[in-house]
């Protein structure tokens, strides 16, 4: 069993309702994004390759079976497309990570690099 490393940003971070699709996955603490991108909101974010400031989210290190069933929830390749980026831990360290990404996003351009459930 390989081990991934994803980067959440929205439903799936800690407390949201997507969360469930990481049961048991290790969650390595809170990341940002190197790259400057944008996020919108409709009733869920959509990061987007914009560049306007650094997005905020959680690190997890997931199986080949969670990766494939967040590749099914996100609509990898036709919705979001999952795409490798780097990001920094919170203790500064990169890492090349797997981030689900949109090319037309919904919704309102958030005023932060930071999704809260209450956003949507």
């Amino acid at each position: 069993m390989q081990s991934q490393l994803v980067f959440v940003y929205g439903t799936l971070k800690r407390g949201g309702w997507n969360h469930r699709w990481l049961d048991g996955a290790t969650c390595l603490g809170e990341a940002q994004t190197v790259a400057l991108f944008s996020l919108y909101a409709h009733q869920y974010p959509f990061l987007v390759r914009e560049p306007r400031y650094p997005v905020l989210g959680e690190l997890y290190a997931i199986d080949d079976s969670t990766l494939s069933n967040l590749d099914t929830l996100e609509g990898h390749p036709d919705d979001y497309r999952r795409e490798q980026i780097p990001v920094r831990d919170g203790h500064g360290t990169l890492h090349l990570v797997w981030a689900y990404l949109h090319s037309s996003p919904q919704g309102g351009l958030l005023a932060n690099g930071c999704f809260i459930e209450t956003d949507r």
